[in-house]
């Protein structure tokens, strides 16, 4: 990863805190903007035949895409192996009934796994401690090796584990696209002075997702 994306999470907490009392002292046309987040298309797909032994729902929490695509891309691996998969967003679920296995995935904002995806387990908690269940994060910061990185990437997932110990999870570095970043993180972006990348591991992703066993 290089510098742009490689800042600490505790200088980049401290940069969005001041970005964020920065906004607070604005106009009120500009604290508008820091609320608006341009259109996303999040993605809504089933993939596998109906009659499968196995259904596996691929849950996940994404402020601006990216997140959804890497649950496409477990729930395809899923479907070679003759599963069937339903990818959709955890605000769209409401029942785990018609599924066998639960795979949650959440992007990482300010440290943190996003408050839905937390909700989404907090929610479902009895169920996914009964079933097969997997998570996995897709994030910018702490990607090497390093104990700081380490320690910061427990931390992201620290309230899951508070709540259900997942059968199997993943890290996977994300995707930074500044233009489609609202106000404020295009202000935090700039702070900061990140640039556009897409540091996914498309092969690590399915190689996760292909290891699985969800049984």
């Amino acid at each position: 990863m290089n510098g742009s994306t490689s800042i600490n999470r505790r200088r980049f907490l401290m940069i969005a805190g001041g970005a964020i009392g920065a906004s607070a002292l604005m106009c009120g046309g500009v604290t508008i903007l820091t609320n608006q987040t341009p259109g996303v298309n999040y993605i809504y797909a089933s993939c596998g035949k109906e009659n499968t032994m196995q259904t596996v729902l691929v849950a996940y929490a994404s402020k601006y895409g990216s997140t959804g695509e890497v649950a496409h891309a477990i729930a395809d691996q899923f479907c070679a192996r003759g599963m069937r998969a339903d990818v959709r967003r955890v605000e769209e679920v409401t029942d785990l009934s018609a599924y066998d296995a639960v795979v949650i995935g959440s992007a990482i904002r300010m440290g943190r796994w996003l408050p839905q995806a937390l909700s989404f387990v907090e929610k479902h908690v009895g169920r996914l401690q009964q079933m097969p269940t997997a998570i996995f994060t897709v994030h910018m910061l702490n990607a090497d090796e390093s104990e700081a990185s380490r320690q910061a990437r427990a931390a992201y997932v620290q309230p899951v584990h508070a709540l259900f110990t997942p059968q199997s999870e993943a890290f996977f570095t994300g995707k930074m696209d500044i233009g489609n970043l609202n106000f404020m993180d295009r202000l935090i972006a700039k702070m900061v002075k990140a640039e556009d990348a897409d540091l996914r591991d498309w092969r690590s992703i399915q190689a996760w997702a292909d290891q699985l066993a969800l049984a």
